[in-house]
């Protein structure tokens, strides 16, 4: 121990003791540790989050409803699944690149992304097809690449909760809605807390950690604890509301002209396709 003296104009009083240690000088040096893999799942979740926050403020066609774009993409879809000739897919894709070109850089990348991996992905399960000599086994993955892009683009055009309302509208079980409505909105809820809890471990680490999986792990399970919470909580808030899984969409249509417009859309639609595939 260091026996410290009280100074002069102290006399008198006791001697104060000090532990050694506190003499000596604050000279650590954490060890550097790589945190890149704990950098790179930060991003990585913010950049999804990021990606449904914009999704939901999306920019809304005052003239195209959230209900039409469901109703053409479902349509379009039926279409692309019945077709058997390479001139319908064609014109569906002169269209599909006509509405690319109408977007920004951005966008254009987030809807050919999804559906250009959708499509090599089809494209290498189909390969076999190839060594029998079958012509049309590119059509698979033609299928997918413009079912995906007109998926994709529906989801980035429209906001989410546009859709919910559209799938009431379009007299959709009220089950299949509650389960996709609190699916997204639960995803972006547990994805903020994960990133919160991976934050304070990247503030909280401090040298070298061993044991970044175990803290991982740990994190895992936290959210999933948090999810337990979160669910226990909205069921309690449905029974305080009354809430019967049913949606009801108050809906008032008057007749105007972009309806004309919308039917004239999916006769054209229907007119290619029976006329392309021989019906006609």
């Amino acid at each position: 121990m260091i026996q410290i003296k009280p100074s002069d104009d102290h006399s008198g009083k006791l001697l104060t003791n000090m532990p050694a240690w506190l003499g000596n000088n604050d000279d650590y040096q954490p060890v550097n540790d790589n945190e890149n893999f704990l950098s790179k799942t930060i991003l990585s979740v913010i950049t999804k989050l990021t990606a449904l926050r914009e999704n939901s403020t999306a920019h809304t066609d005052v003239f195209f409803t959230a209900s039409f774009k469901i109703f053409l993409t479902i349509l379009l879809i039926l279409f692309i699944s019945l077709s058997h000739q390479l001139l319908f897919l064609s014109i569906v894709l002169s269209g599909f690149l006509i509405y690319l070109c109408s977007l920004t850089g951005c966008t254009i990348l987030r809807i050919l992304k999804p559906a250009a991996f959708a499509a090599l992905f089809s494209l290498l399960i189909i390969l076999p097809a190839a060594l029998f000599e079958r012509s049309s086994f590119f059509l698979l993955p033609f299928k997918v690449f413009l079912t995906t892009g007109a998926v994709t683009a529906l989801a980035l055009s429209t906001p989410f909760y546009s859709i919910t309302k559209a799938l009431g509208g379009l007299h959709i079980p009220g089950l299949f809605i509650m389960i996709l409505d609190l699916t997204v909105k639960y995803i972006v809820l547990l994805g903020h807390t994960a990133q919160e809890l991976l934050t304070a471990l990247h503030l909280r680490s401090v040298g070298k950690n061993r044991q970044k999986y175990q803290s991982l792990g740990n994190i895992l399970g936290m959210t999933f604890i948090k999810s337990q919470e979160y669910a226990s909580a909205t069921h309690d808030a449905m029974l305080c509301r009354c809430f019967t899984g049913e949606y009801h969409i108050s809906q008032q249509h008057h007749m105007e002209i972009r309806y004309i417009v919308y039917v004239m859309i999916i006769i054209i639609l229907s007119s290619i396709y029976f006329f392309t595939e021989g019906y006609l």
